[in-house]
């Protein structure tokens, strides 16, 4: 399947996350056969700075609900995300009654 979303507030938790408040498109694809789960993507979000943070994604399994599971790295930027280190998990669900879709993450971020 090919993947395009487009987030338009990125809500942390900790609300002094640098991704707080970020926005931005997300694209990949993923294919999904005979129970395994193989591809990924890009986001380029602009941070509440106006920064740019450049993540890869990679689809690793389907979760017990039907959630696409995976991890995410940093891969650059700009500003203070030229250098910036981190990475995590992320699992996302869409509802099939709503349409609306949810994707939740795990991140460690290590600004310069």
């Amino acid at each position: 399947m090919q993947i395009n979303s487009s987030y338009e507030n990125v809500e942390m938790t900790d609300t002094g996350h640098p991704m707080n408040g970020a926005a931005g498109p997300c694209f990949g694809a993923v294919e999904i056969a005979s129970g395994s789960v193989g591809g990924g993507g890009i986001c380029v979000f602009t941070d509440s700075t106006g920064d740019k943070v450049v993540l890869h994604w990679t689809a690793e399994a389907m979760g017990p609900s039907g959630a696409l599971t995976g991890s995410w790295k940093l891969t650059g930027g700009t500003g203070h995300w030229a250098d910036a280190e981190g990475g995590g998990g992320f699992s996302s669900l869409t509802d099939p009654e709503t349409g609306k879709f949810v994707n939740t993450i795990t991140s460690s971020v290590t600004l310069p």
